[in-house]
């Protein structure tokens, strides 16, 4: 069901950066705000399209019991070699994995919308089924205001400055676009694009999903003018912002 595009551009990016190898605190500290977000007693978490795997070791190292979801088989290696007590990986997509255990919390953080409403209506289900009755979903959604401004913004990747990225942003279809490639090799290209949701939009498809929005954390923007990355920005402004939701 996933867009072509997926498990080619997600494994790409791994085998090209070391960084994204490396464990650092701030995911420690993603792990805390996730956990005051959630702002109840939690013990068990599902995270789905997990990457590399370092957010759920985070999670777990404060005391949580995670599984996780990814459907690039290298992350999902990659994950299992250092991977703690209390997380378990899957290589599978969030589309038709076989999950039967509900979950206090769902973790779906930088990435929805990989295709289209439909799809994403169908994954929105499918959350609702994993959370508890009294369960809480963390998910986050790409703005469209920002990136209809960021369309045509060129920068470099990596410290190295040896991986450029473009965005760009389709307007028929409401999508940001990532597009990277190596320094002179400007032809060979691979690209990511996500759907954007204006909060009326996500909040409809979350209620046709029994899902209410019961939160709002808006997320950081670029300043392009001053080229400076701001960590915190209005609903309005912000590149994306996590909605938690609730069965409704």
């Amino acid at each position: 069901m996933e867009s072509k595009w997926v498990k080619i551009f997600y494994k790409r990016q791994f085998e090209m950066f070391a960084y994204l190898h490396e464990y650092s605190e701030h995911y420690l500290d993603w792990a805390k705000e996730i956990e005051q977000q959630v702002n109840q007693p939690f013990q068990s978490v599902l995270e789905i399209g997990a990457g590399n795997g370092h957010l759920a070791k985070a999670v777990a190292s404060l005391g949580k019991d995670v599984t996780t979801v990814e459907l690039v088989p290298e992350l999902v290696d990659f994950a299992r070699q250092d991977e703690p007590k209390g997380v378990t990986s899957i290589c599978a997509s969030f589309y038709d994995v076989d999950i039967n255990d509900s979950f206090d919390v769902l973790l779906y953080i930088d990435g929805f919308g990989v295709d289209g409403d439909d799809e994403q209506l169908y994954l929105l289900d499918r959350i609702n089924q994993w959370l508890k009755p009294n369960g809480v979903g963390l998910i986050d959604i790409y703005n469209p205001n920002y990136w209809k401004k960021s369309a045509g913004q060129k920068m470099y990747v990596d410290p190295s400055k040896s991986v450029l990225r473009k965005y760009d942003y389709d307007q028929e279809n409401h999508r940001m676009v990532d597009t990277w490639w190596e320094e002179g090799a400007p032809d060979d290209t691979y690209t990511q694009s996500l759907a954007c949701y204006k909060p009326n939009e996500i909040e409809s498809l979350c209620h046709q999903a029994g899902l209410t929005i019961v939160d709002w954390f808006p997320g950081g923007a670029m300043d392009w003018d001053e080229w400076k990355y701001n960590p915190k920005s209005s609903l309005e402004d912000c590149l994306s912002y996590r909605i938690k939701v609730i069965k409704s």
